[in-house]
């Protein structure tokens, strides 16, 4: 029984022994596979460190690149941008170099239909000069017979002119000597003897004289030249528009019929030998004079 024990134990420690041993083998195998595993998992881990480490570096190229980019993508952007800007800045010059060729255009045909008018007016400019031609022929004509026409109406205009002015006629002077009753007293002819030259006159018109009041001045006139018994009044010569006294004076009313004037000079000094003068002016207009002469 102690040998069937004894053999069953000794059995029992082989079993337990070849558990173990297989328990060792199989430990002994784990550890190989871990190791091998191990090596395996540090190979790949360096691998993926290398592929991490190129990826880095990839990522760092990339990054730099996407950069670059960036910054080519906004240079390109702001020159599409000036492009842009530069075609819209094309287009509007080329529009408005349209638009200048349009009114250009417009301009051309404006000057063609005015070409064509002037060719027209061209064509009456000719005809009217013809026209033009005759007229002038006519107008030197026509001005010859005007200035003729011009001088008759000049003359007739002085004729009326003439004509609406008074006249004196008749003019009659009279000497008068008061010294002796017996001796005769008129028609003096010795100028120490003439005391008062009585003067008389007509006075008259024609169909164009205007009626109305008149001033009549006599001046009588010394062999010399001066007038006798100046006024401290002057008048105005129409001829000549000079400033003369007068000897003496008178108004008349002329209605378009004669009047008949007469002054009365005396003489309160003696006169000299010599030619006297005795002229009449109406409204300061020379009408007419007369001579006389004392010896």
């Amino acid at each position: 029984m102690e040998t069937i024990g004894q053999n069953q134990s000794g059995k029992n420690m082989r079993i337990g022994l070849v558990i173990l041993g297989i328990l060792l083998l199989l430990s002994l195998i784990f550890l190989i596979i871990f190791a091998i595993r191990g090596g395996r998992l540090a190979d790949e881990n360096e691998s993926l460190e290398s592929d991490k480490q190129i990826l880095m570096d990839e990522y760092q190229r990339m990054k730099t690149e996407r950069d670059a980019s960036r910054l080519e993508t906004a240079d390109f952007k702001a020159e599409l941008e000036n492009l842009q800007l530069a075609y819209e800045e094309e287009i509007r010059s080329r529009d408005a170099q349209i638009s200048g060729l349009r009114v250009r255009a417009r301009e051309v045909t404006q000057l063609r239909n005015q070409i064509e008018e002037f060719k027209l007016m061209q064509a009456d400019y000719e005809r009217l000069q013809e026209q033009h031609a005759g007229l002038v022929a006519e107008h030197e004509v026509l001005n010859d017979q005007f200035n003729v026409l011009s001088e008759q109406l000049s003359l007739l205009q002085d004729s009326v002119d003439v004509s609406r002015g008074l006249h004196a006629f008749n003019i009659s002077p009279l000497t008068k000597w008061e010294r002796w009753l017996w001796a005769d007293r008129y028609n003096i002819s010795r100028a120490r003897r003439v005391d008062q030259t009585f003067i008389s006159f007509e006075i008259a018109g024609t169909p164009f004289s205007i009626p109305g009041n008149r001033t009549v001045y006599l001046n009588m006139l010394n062999p010399q030249g001066l007038v006798m018994y100046p006024s401290a009044e002057t008048f105005t010569i129409t001829e000549t528009l000079e400033e003369v006294p007068y000897t003496k004076k008178k108004e008349v009313n002329f209605t378009g019929e004669y009047i008949p004037v007469d002054f009365i000079i005396n003489h309160p000094d003696r006169l000299e030998p010599g030619a006297y003068e005795v002229r009449v002016y109406i409204d300061g207009e020379f009408v007419r004079s007369k001579e006389l002469r004392f010896e």
